[in-house]
């Protein structure tokens, strides 16, 4: 991701210095509480090349200036507090407490497992916890007598289908709608909708891949169902309890990202106190889910380095007269379509979300501003082209640490994963067409 992004950079430099430079005249519009392009104002400007070693300094000025730091924060404190949570066992446990329950019976468990791990995605936004998780599902799935890809599906499609949806995920939607200037979380109905067909639509394709008997004689056991321990159980109704106070707060009272990053981390401190860790033990959780997270720090900073050369460079604006043009071509109605098959191109070389949505959202806002479209379309946009082809591309390091974990190729995985992203596709384009016939 560093090293794309690095290229990235250098040819941003570089077409800072054959690109002909201009800009769009902008309004703030209070109504909105946005800055809006004003289409057809573009005018020429004075070229102002950007040289190679001006970008370490860019760099720490992205770091440091403008949303970035922001954004940065609040996933450093989302990945402390979430570490927290997880080193609880209480997630483990109940992912393990629902398959003992459901025994062998296939058409339960997998669709399940599925439910149970989309929850990761559409919360947190963290399909790491395909790469925690897997031992357990590629336990289930011998007992069931399935193969590696089964269990490895199980709970990696689940988690991305969850990711996909991205209904609270601070690191696709979040990111994104803090570009766009958009209130945290705004227009959740459509990924509430979206979540209801993704999640079964991923269960009933890995039912259906599944190989082997249903109840196989001589399997290996199912992990045994143990209680949760009261700890656990506090844990998991403080981890729901604390959802429901964001849904209330992002739409009754607009909370954004102070007020949510202040949210999970005291929802942290309380779950490591309900665990019973003491305050070394948590504060020592917390500081190692914040390393976790300097790497997609690090990532946004990266892609607010590339905006910054693009800005600096007098480019960015060219550039989009440049997509405006090519899009304007388009029927109207497949405008929004345009949008979401670039990002699902752009998935194939950024495959973390955040740094997607800080590469590709400077540039959407003001192309769908230009297009009268809205911004929430544009988002919903990026974040389709973002999530349904996530595990497709070879440098994911969440399907390469998977692949390595199961055993199973990349061309075994393509060949099973490739049938369920044109059935992925079949779906992003269905709410596209819905998001602009809605007005979404």
């Amino acid at each position: 991701m560093f090293v794309i992004l690095s290229l990235l950079l250098l040819a941003a430099s570089a077409l800072t210095w054959v690109v002909p430079a201009g800009h769009f005249a902008r309004v703030f519009d209070p109504a909105a509480g946005q800055t809006l392009v004003v289409p057809g104002s573009y005018t020429p400007a004075a070229p102002s090349p950007m040289a190679p070693w001006h970008l370490p300094l860019l760099l720490f000025d992205a770091l440091t200036t403008g949303s970035a730091p922001r954004l940065i924060f609040f996933v450093l404190l989302l990945g402390g507090s979430f570490e927290i949570i997880l080193e609880s066992g209480a997630v483990t446990g109940l992912c393990t407490w629902t398959v003992g329950r459901l025994g062998r019976r296939r058409e339960w468990v997998i669709p399940a497992f599925v439910g149970v791990f989309s929850i990761f995605g559409f919360t947190m936004g963290l399909t790491t916890a395909s790469i925690v998780f897997l031992p357990l599902g590629m336990a289930a799935a011998r007992s069931l007598g399935c193969d590696g890809r089964t269990g490895m599906a199980m709970v990696m499609l689940g988690t991305n289908a969850g990711f996909a949806a991205g209904v609270y995920n601070p690191f696709s939607v979040g990111v994104a709608q803090t570009i766009a200037e958009l209130p945290l979380y705004s227009g959740a109905w459509l990924r509430w909708l979206l979540l209801a067909v993704l999640v079964p639509v991923t269960g009933a394709y890995v039912l259906h891949r599944a190989e082997g008997p249903a109840q196989p004689e001589g399997a290996e056991p199912l992990p045994e169902a143990p209680a949760l321990s009261r700890r656990q159980m506090a844990v998991l109704a403080l981890f729901f309890g604390t959802l429901a106070v964001v849904a209330w707060g992002v739409g009754a009272r607009g909370w954004s990202v102070p007020e949510l990053a202040a949210v999970f981390l005291v929802l942290g401190l309380a779950c490591g106190a309900a665990a019973g860790f003491g305050a070394n033990q948590i504060c020592l959780l917390l500081t190692t889910g914040c390393k976790k997270m300097v790497g997609g720090a690090l990532t946004i900073g990266l892609a607010a380095a590339l905006r910054l050369v693009l800005e600096r460079g007098g480019i960015l604006d060219s550039i989009v007269l440049g997509l405006l043009r090519l899009v304007e071509g388009l029927p109207d109605w497949s405008q929004l379509l345009g949008m979401f098959y670039a990002n699902v191109l752009l998935d194939l070389l950024i495959t973390s979300g955040s740094g997607h949505a800080a590469v590709a959202m400077p540039l959407m806002v003001p192309l769908a501003d230009g297009l009268a479209l809205s911004r929430q379309s544009a988002v919903l946009a990026f974040q389709l082209g973002d999530g349904l082809a996530n595990l497709v591309s070879p440098i994911s390091n969440t399907l390469v640490s998977c692949l390595a974990l199961s055993g199973v190729s990349y061309p075994g995985w393509l060949r099973y994963f490739l049938p369920l992203v044109g059935v992925y596709l079949a779906v992003g384009t269905g709410f596209m067409v819905l998001a602009g016939w809605v007005g979404y």
